[in-house]
């Protein structure tokens, strides 16, 4: 008997649902009188139901919860939509600040020094390769009235002059280099020297004023200006602050470290100073 059921038990199975589909339709043919047996029937049924009940409740819970999770998602790819676009406008906010600074500081210049005539700003557009000094590159040149040895300056102070040129761009060469030698004096007029760069200082961003005396009684903190001693710099531009004083290899006399006031890893902009009273005249 157990081997029958084991043959037989698809049929048997597809009987009764059969048979109890067709007692169902008799019930409705009936006007849904009940008819003999109709208990037998419900608690065979009610069970089916509940299941069948129950599964189309969860497949429509895990469409709700998948349809609101499509939902969820397109909102989080909005948000962050929005987000970006707002960090952009925020980018272009501060770009705009900052070129609004730099254009007040220059017009400070303008309104300090008032002998020299002055470029209009000028954008830093990029670096010369392997150059330990920082020489970069700016948008403007000859077509804009700019020439070789020109002073560049910030609102700051002073940056370098103009080594190379070309009709619409030109290479800056810092005074981190030692291949410039500009004319320095402190703030009180007291002590004078030469502005040049050193390798080993230009790493940090920082240059000396060589040819200081022995006694110099210049220190720390004191502030350095152009002299106009080399013709390469009008007079009075502010350099930096001495760092400290060293005295030289040789013994004879001493030189000051000096910390530029000019940012030179943040500098975005700057200007060319294109003619000034003594230009190219050396007080020696």
């Amino acid at each position: 008997m157990g081997d029958f059921f084991r043959r037989h038990r698809f049929r048997i199975i597809i009987l009764v649902i059969a048979l109890l589909i067709g007692i169902m339709l008799y019930s409705v043919t009936r006007g849904g009188r009940a008819i003999p047996g109709s208990g037998i029937i419900n608690a065979v049924m009610n069970p089916l139901k509940e299941t069948v009940n129950g599964f189309s409740n969860d497949s429509e819970s895990l469409l709700s919860s998948f349809t609101e999770g499509k939902n969820y998602q397109s909102e989080i790819e909005k948000l962050k939509k929005e987000n970006a676009e707002l960090k952009n406008e925020l980018i272009d906010f501060e770009d705009t600040k900052q070129q609004l600074a730099e254009l007040q500081q220059f017009m400070d210049i303008k309104e300090e020094h008032k002998e020299p005539t002055y470029s209009a700003p000028c954008t830093i557009i990029g670096y010369v390769a392997n150059d330990p000094y920082h020489s970069f590159i700016i948008n403007k040149g000859q077509d804009d009235g700019i020439s070789i040895h020109d002073p560049i300056i910030t609102g700051e102070g002073i940056v370098g002059i103009v080594s190379s040129i070309s009709s619409n761009s030109a290479t800056v060469e810092t005074i981190l280099s030692p291949n410039l030698s500009i004319g320095a004096i402190s703030a009180d007029n007291k002590y004078t020297g030469i502005l040049e760069g050193e390798i080993l200082l230009a790493a940090d961003y920082k240059c000396r004023m060589i040819y200081l005396d022995r006694d110099t009684k210049l220190k720390e903190g004191d502030l350095v200006t152009t002299s106009s001693a080399s013709g390469m710099f009008p007079k009075g531009f502010l350099i930096g602050t001495v760092e400290s004083i060293e005295t030289m290899d040789s013994g004879l006399s001493k030189y000051a470290v000096i910390d530029p006031v000019v940012d030179f890893e943040a500098m975005t902009s700057v200007v060319a100073i294109i003619d000034y009273p003594g230009k190219g005249e050396s007080n020696e």
